[in-house]
């Protein structure tokens, strides 16, 4: 048995009484203000009569609560919304879903409520929506109106991210939540079963009603629906010369209008072909077509005259059926094909369930119904007792009880937030990532899953990383035998990528190098790692020999002019001064080198852009980092204020709206700049990279808001992000970045050593343990500093 939740209420009927008792209590928890999104009426189709009756039932229930109420726009369309329609959402701009975002996270929206069904919301299967929901800080009770148990890949990503940022996934039956569960690993903890709301009725005979609509005398089938072929209309159709030779007076009440994309693209060829086989089977006269979107009162007059609702559907991957809960909630007596909802429902006697397309199964069930009132009045109580647990009232019971419990948990995490941040002392990463990726020629460049994946051999930006963290490690205490070891491999593959101009990069798994000289951001960073290790505490002829290669590097760094390898030379040659090189000709590199990144800052810089290039792209920090260490090098107030304010102007780039964790520019975004960008893809150099660029702005200007800022990006790879996903591993191993569906499940040497380097940026810089900073209080100062 399911162990999901499961919603029930008790007595036959629900009155305003009921309502207000809900109301009550819902408000005494302490939702006040909320929000739901979906479609809306005048909108027609059945999502929007949906979203419209659940915000009634809920606003009923929480009588006190501030509402946003969403409607989705579809393309070409608009709508004389009602006033209680207080937001309109344009299907396929994915800006006004982010603005969305920002509009709910600032308004104090506690709790938003989804409507979902593939093909409302924009972007493949939908996922625009899920740029809006990554960014929101109160909790998201999904109703899904569709659980697809074989998706597409495009359908499975876009219900994946559904299933991420929903604290609650409402299905309609228990198959909803056993393909959840089955398909998509959903934990029973985030399911919930709550009915398609119906209306409450006392049940009464059906003669009052069929006299108001000219049905007095008549024997009355129906079905309800927008038009569509998927309705299986001509099964009954079929059916109706033998339903009629046992019950002459019978009439079959076909209402709704066409569907309107069936409508846009072929017009009314499927209602006109209903027609023609209805006059060939000599039944027209007893079959009414009633082309209009009805509304909810003539719709419930209708049922409540019907003697039998038949739902003739042709597949059986429908979860739910909101007419079908309108017809047993007001004890209708159901003939169905058995789609998931109707199986489910109708079971134990509760509706009759003929086969798909069995027409003469039909008939007979009909005729049955139609010829014995003793067997129709019993299956009449059966289905209004089944209904109970769809009335409104109980369904908004429901709804509430969750979303306020999520509430609750959540308030419960952001309390943990104010705990200080775990101590970096205890949490020295382990090396066994390290080993696994390394052999005796050195550090493979990327992974398959935690494999080494040799099909790309090596690369000297790894290995010259790799080198760097040794020799920074070293400083905190002798090194293990096994890294040890890795020293010279690392430095010997190092020695031979020298080309006596620069370095190549690229190193295939056979030993032969795929390259005649690598990129100039690859020679300033193995430049880097030369300076960091004949400064460091490793054995005497691995600084000797650092020294060496480092003293002709920098000869060739002058030819290097990308403005990320400028930069990198910066922090490289400050750290060389009084080690590597003469220190007048040292002093003029970065002089010259400092100019040219202050040169940018002013040709690209505007005040709401103070910035070094057009747009941000990889390894940002590291041009604001070198600015800044050349404007306090050289003692340039003005090319070290333009670095931290450029810094300072990454670091809020790299923020999760009001969350305010950590959001590294994401490889989505390269040269693009506006006010609203994607989330994914995150990589971890951009972490480390920021941790770096924050220690040496916090060492220079002795602010401790810079180190806050580090620990912030330090706290992304251990889940303090847009998503709460550690993306480090126990074995000292990292995730190659944070994508739209969870974490990217490759380990590649660049993202196991952003892990490594950062962590001990902050060992290092730190010294002892790190202060207790919390995530609120670094929540609070940037709330005030905006």
């Amino acid at each position: 048995m399911l162990e999901a939740t499961t919603f029930t209420a008790q007595g036959e009927d629900f009155t305003a009484a009921d309502i207000a008792g809900i109301g009550a209590t819902a408000v005494e928890a302490g939702l006040h203000h909320t929000a739901i999104i979906g479609n809306f009426p005048p909108r027609q189709c059945g999502l929007a009569t949906f979203t419209r009756d659940m915000y009634t039932c809920l606003k009923s229930a929480l009588p006190d609560a501030e509402w946003n109420v969403i409607a989705m726009n579809d393309p070409g369309n608009s709508y004389d919304y009602p006033p209680e329609v207080t937001d309109q959402l344009p299907q396929n701009d994915v800006a006004a879903y982010i603005r969305m975002a920002d509009t709910l996270n600032s308004n104090g929206t506690q709790v938003l409520f989804v409507q979902h069904e593939f093909g409302i919301y924009g972007g493949p299967s939908g996922a625009y929506l899920l740029d809006m929901l990554d960014r929101l800080t109160m909790p998201v009770v999904t109703t899904l109106h569709t659980v697809l148990e074989k998706p597409n890949d495009e359908q499975r990503r876009v219900m994946e991210g559904l299933i991420r940022v929903s604290a609650t996934l409402v299905t309609m039956a228990r198959k909803g939540a056993e393909i959840l569960k089955r398909v998509y690993n959903v934990p029973d903890s985030k399911i919930a079963i709550v009915p398609h709301g119906a209306p409450s009725r006392p049940l009464r005979a059906t003669d009052a009603f069929k006299a108001k609509l000219d049905l007095a005398g008549k024997k009355t089938l129906t079905t309800f629906g927008l038009l569509s072929p998927n309705k299986g209309i001509e099964t009954v159709i079929a059916a109706m010369p033998e339903i009629l030779s046992a019950n002459p007076d019978a009439v079959y009440l076909v209402i709704g209008a066409t569907h309107p994309h069936l409508l846009r693209n072929e017009g009314e060829k499927y209602r006109d072909s209903l027609k023609a086989m209805a006059r060939e089977l000599g039944v027209e006269d007893s079959i009414r077509f009633i082309n209009s979107f009805v509304n909810d009162d003539d719709l419930i007059e209708i049922l409540q005259a019907s003697d039998v609702y038949v739902t003739p559907y042709l597949t059986e991957t429908q979860i739910t059926s909101g007419t079908l809960a309108y017809a047993l909630a007001l004890g209708r007596p159901v003939v169905s094909t058995p789609y998931w909802h109707a199986a489910e429902a109708l079971a134990g006697g509760v509706g009759i369930l003929c086969d798909f397309h069995d027409t003469p199964a039909f008939a007979r069930a009909i005729s049955g119904l139609l010829a014995s009132d003793e067997r129709r009045e019993a299956m009449t109580r059966r289905a209004y007792m089944y209904g109970r647990s769809s009335r409104w009232s109980a369904v908004a019971e429901a709804y509430i009880t969750r979303a306020e419990d999520n509430v609750r948990r959540q308030s419960a995490v952001e309390a943990e937030k104010t705990m200080p941040l775990r101590s970096f002392t205890t949490l020295r990463p382990a090396v066994d990532a390290i080993l696994r990726m390394s052999d005796d020629a050195g550090l493979y460049q990327h992974g398959k899953y935690r494999l080494p994946d040799r099909a790309h051999g090596y690369c000297t930006d790894d290995n010259c990383r790799a080198l760097q963290l040794l020799a920074r490690q070293s400083g905190l205490g002798r090194l293990p035998q096994d890294l040890q070891k890795l020293t010279y491999v690392y430095a010997g593959f190092i020695n031979h990528a020298w080309t006596g101009d620069g370095f190549r990069n690229f190193m295939s798994f056979e030993r032969k190098w795929l390259d005649d000289g690598g990129s100039d951001d690859c020679c300033a960073r193995t430049l880097e790692a030369l300076i960091e290790t004949a400064r460091s505490d490793l054995p005497a002829d691995i600084r000797t020999w650092a020294a060496d290669l480092a003293q002709r590097a920098i000869v060739a760094s002058a030819h290097w002019t990308s403005l990320r390898s400028v930069a990198i030379v910066v922090k490289a040659l400050t750290r060389a001064f009084g080690v590597v090189g003469n220190p007048q000709d040292i002093q003029a590199a970065i002089r010259h080198h400092g100019r040219i990144l202050h040169d940018h800052y002013k040709r690209y810089a505007r005040p709401d852009h103070p910035w070094l290039e057009p747009a941000l792209a990889y390894d940002n920090a590291r041009l604001a980092e070198g600015l800044i260490l050349a404007g306090s090098f050289l003692s340039d107030a003005d090319m070290l204020k333009d670095g931290l304010n450029a810094l300072q102007w990454l670091m809020k780039q790299q923020t999760v709206p009001v969350k305010g964790c950590f959001l590294p520019v994401p490889t989505s975004r390269f040269k693009e700049d506006g006010q609203v960008h994607p989330l994914y893809d995150q990589q971890p150099i951009e972490a480390v990279a920021s941790i770096e660029a924050c220690l040496t702005a916090a060492r220079i200007t002795h602010e401790p808001d810079w180190q806050d800022e580090a620990l912030r990006a330090f706290a992304w790879f251990e889940g303090d992000n847009s998503q709460g996903i550690p993306l480090v591993t126990p074995d000292g191993g990292c995730f190659d970045g944070l994508t739209p569906h969870g974490c990217n499940q490759n380990q590649g040497a660049e993202s196991i050593l952003a892990w490594h380097l950062g962590w001990t940026a902050l060992k290092l810089d730190l010294k002892a343990e790190i202060p207790a900073v919390t995530h609120a209080a670094v929540q609070d100062k940037r709330r005030a500093d905006a």
